[in-house]
């Protein structure tokens, strides 16, 4: 395979997720390409801020199902075990969320729902072999990454040690068209696991993401601030 051709293998390297044959392609293209050496550092970073951000359980079994189905593209090959123990640590979400929250039961089912249908989206956005990331850099110190397929107009924001921005504020997301921003939402940080803030867009009319410090509860229609985090896409 080419260059282009082995790096779009990477998300699926580094979910464990490519037969034998191809995976030991990939590795002997890895023992010269530094650029790939990097990609797969940041695909298998996102990858561990998913996993890390819930605690581990025995998912139900239909749960797992659900999981792998979002995961495994149509006809695509079989992959090792190995591959779906991110699904399977998504699933023990459950453990997390309705043990933090005390509201009730149909409540706490509704969060979960969303919860893990958005790290569903991450999933197999990493097992997309079209996928591209950007890291997001600037006058903060975190791991701010933005993940996103150009063909299927997906992508998501993976966000970990961000601090607080202060009770009354939050950080806005912003995707960029020739200086020109649109607001891709809100959030605030969550001690202890990620955040992933899902966007659907025609990325290739912007070129760049950025994050600002705004005040909350929504955020603001322009910026108000200078981008504190920002990244090439």
């Amino acid at each position: 395979m080419t260059h282009d051709e082995l790096r779009e293998s990477l998300a699926a390297y580094a979910l464990h997720a490519l037969a034998p044959v191809d995976a030991r392609e990939v590795e002997a293209h890895l023992e010269t390409c530094e650029e790939c050496q990097r990609d797969l550092a940041v695909l298998r970073q996102i990858a561990g801020d998913l996993a890390s951000g819930v605690a581990m359980a025995n998912p139900p079994a239909a749960l797992r199902a659900r999981v792998l189905t979002a995961i495994q593209p149509a006809g695509a090959r079989p992959a090792f075990p190995r591959a779906w123990a991110l699904g399977f640590a998504v699933a023990a979400a459950a453990a997390v969320i309705l043990a933090g929250i005390n509201v009730s039961l149909s409540r706490r089912l509704d969060t979960l729902s969303t919860r893990l249908a958005t790290q569903e989206q991450v999933l197999a956005l990493l097992a997309s072999p079209t996928t591209k990331t950007a890291t997001l850099t600037g006058s903060v110190q975190a791991k701010v990454r933005f993940v996103y397929d150009p063909d299927r107009k997906q992508g998501a924001l993976v966000v970990s040690d961000l601090g607080d921005p202060g009770a009354e504020f939050v950080y806005q997301l912003w995707l960029i068209a020739g200086g020109e921003p649109q607001s891709a939402g809100v959030f605030r940080p969550v001690p202890g696991r990620p955040i992933i803030v899902p966007v659907a867009a025609d990325f290739g009319r912007y070129q760049a993401v950025a994050i600002s410090v705004e005040r909350g509860p929504s955020g603001a229609p322009r910026p108000t601030t200078k981008p504190i985090l920002v990244g090439t896409i």
